[in-house]
Formats: structure tokens, sequence, C-alpha cells
């Protein structure tokens, strides 16, 4: 039985499809991205690219998407849906486009497994649910909007839920928080990320207007995606929701200068003041430690910032 995976060549999907199979499972990747698969980067996944189905499926063409996934009926057992315009100050410059993407993709993909029967969902949910309430925020912290993406990540979670109880289908909600790491290159992000993390790959001289005086959870890809890999496996979680992150919030500034002391120099990165976003840190992860087993690998960031230059250093 199979894996599908919607946005399984974004940078946690790959990871995700990456690591499902390493541990042998069939993986089917719907993604627009796919006729550019080997333009993407992506080495970890051109390694197993003879493992993997991959087609190119826009969620929100609802049509094409339900044609090409009653190719593998009866061969699903487990849809992770991944699809998501990421949280960012642009987010609101193309508000239905981008409000469409993240919650009527996802309802074309929960239509999907309703009339496929398939018995398994994974709705890559985030933090952004609890707004900018204070750090340590379990899994009982009431909703709390305070941006259009929050907005979407709440209104998905109700939504997939209530499929799930509708129609008779297990539905769990993993809620990520900031990742960072092997799969994206810093040049293609907001200037925030770009100032922290754009050294390991050259860049110098970047200034973000904002940011500098905030602390997030900055999770390693390869901590997400295990974390999202143990929802989907555990037993008896259906309808929950769980926190996926490090679990440690650490200030955007104090990261600047741990890049600089990797590196061994200076490369002229400036923050402005105040939070990039709305959001408090960090996201308490007892219940993934403890209900899914979850330890993250690189908690402690400086192990992960040497992992993402090793791979920056080699993917060149």
């Amino acid at each position: 039985m199979a894996v599908l995976i919607y946005g399984g060549l974004g940078h946690v999907g790959s990871w995700v499809a990456r690591k499902l199979i390493d541990q042998g499972e069939e993986v089917i990747i719907f993604d627009m991205g796919a006729p550019r698969f080997d333009s993407l980067g992506l080495d970890y996944l051109e390694q197993v690219r003879d493992k993997i189905t991959l087609e190119a499926v826009d969620v929100l063409d609802a049509h094409t998407m339900l044609e090409m996934a009653l190719k593998y009926k009866n061969r699903i057992d487990a849809i992770i849906f991944g699809v998501a315009v990421i949280a960012g100050p642009t987010f609101k410059d193309r508000p239905f486009k981008n409000v469409s993407i993240n919650t009527v993709g996802l309802l074309n993909a929960l239509e999907v497994a309703r009339i496929l029967g398939v018995p398994n969902f994974v709705n890559l949910s985030s933090g952004a649910v609890y707004g900018d309430q204070p750090g340590g925020q379990t899994e009982d912290t009431p909703f709390t909007v305070t941006d259009l993406y929050g907005a979407t990540k709440v209104a998905n979670e109700v939504l997939a839920t209530q499929y799930g109880a509708t129609y008779g289908f297990d539905v769990r909600n993993a809620r990520l928080y900031f990742v960072y790491g092997p799969g994206k290159r810093p040049e293609v992000m907001h200037p925030l990320y770009q100032a922290m993390f754009g050294p390991l790959a050259g860049m110098e001289g970047i200034h973000s207007p904002n940011g500098g005086d905030q602390q997030l959870d900055w999770t390693h890809v390869e901590d997400t995606a295990a974390g999202i890999i143990a929802l989907l496996q555990a037993e008896g979680m259906a309808g929950e929701a769980v926190n996926i992150s490090c679990g440690v919030a650490y200030q955007h500034r104090d990261i600047v200068e741990r890049v600089a002391k990797l590196l061994g120099k200076d490369s002229g990165m400036e923050l402005g003041p105040g939070p990039f976003t709305p959001r408090g840190a960090p996201l308490d992860i007892g219940k993934a430690r403890e209900r899914l087993g979850f330890a993250p690998r690189y908690a402690d960031i400086n192990d992960g910032l040497a992992d993402y230059k090793a791979w920056l250093d080699k993917t060149g």
C-alpha cells in the first residue's frame, strides 16, 4: 500500500517522502513541480527517484486531481497534505489566491480521501493556530488567529477533523513551526531567513527590516519530517493534533551569531527591531515526546546549522 503526499517536492514533504522510502513504503507524490524534478536540487530524492511515483497535480483543479487519484484506487492507504503558501509578510498581498491554495486545496484532498475511501489522513497544520500567545503552547491552548495564514490553518484543522468524523476516516493534525535545513536554499527565502542562514551559502550583507528581537522554534527539517511520520504511524491518535517542533526557542540575533561562529567570520548580516511575525515560542512538545516517542535530533541548533552547511557545501 502507498502513501500519497500532496506537496511531496516541497521542503518538508520531500523529506517525509525520503524517510518513508527508507522505511520501505511506497510513495506517490502529487506536486506541480513534478515536470521540473531534475532541476529542483533535491539530491536526497534523486537518489531514490526509481522508487517514487510522480504526478503533476494542481490542488485547485479538483476534477484532474480526482482523475489522477483514481489511477491509484485501492493502492493508497494514507494521504499527507503538505501543500501551503507559507507564512510571512507577503501572504496578505494575494489573499484570495493564497487562502484558496491552503484551504480549498485541502478540501479537494479531503474529497479524494472520502471518495476513494482512504482510511488515514495527516494534515500538516502549524503553530500559527496559537497566534501570538506566549510560548509554552500545548495542544489544549485555544485557537487565536492573528493573520490570514493562521486563519487558513485553523480552518483546515476544523475541516479536516470534521471530515474524518463525518465520513469515518482517521484524521490527524501535525502542528509544525519554523523549519530550516537541507532542501531549501537561503537565496529563495525571505530576508529574515537569508540574514540568519544565508552565510552558510556564502551570502553577505543582507538586511532584514525586522525580526531581530524575536525568538522562535527553528526546527531542522529532518526532525519535522520524523515527527510527521511518527504521528502517521502512531496507534490511537485519530482526531488529535500534535505539536511538532524542536521545543526550544532561539533569538534570531543569537542565530546570526552562532552562524558567524560556525563560519569563523562575520558576514555583515543585520536584523531590524521587533518581531517578524505574530507568534509566540517555543511550542510545548511534551505530547509528541510521550505519545509518539518523538525526540528531535537537532534540538541543539548548533548541530542543525552544521548539518545545513554540510548540505549546502555539497550541493554548491
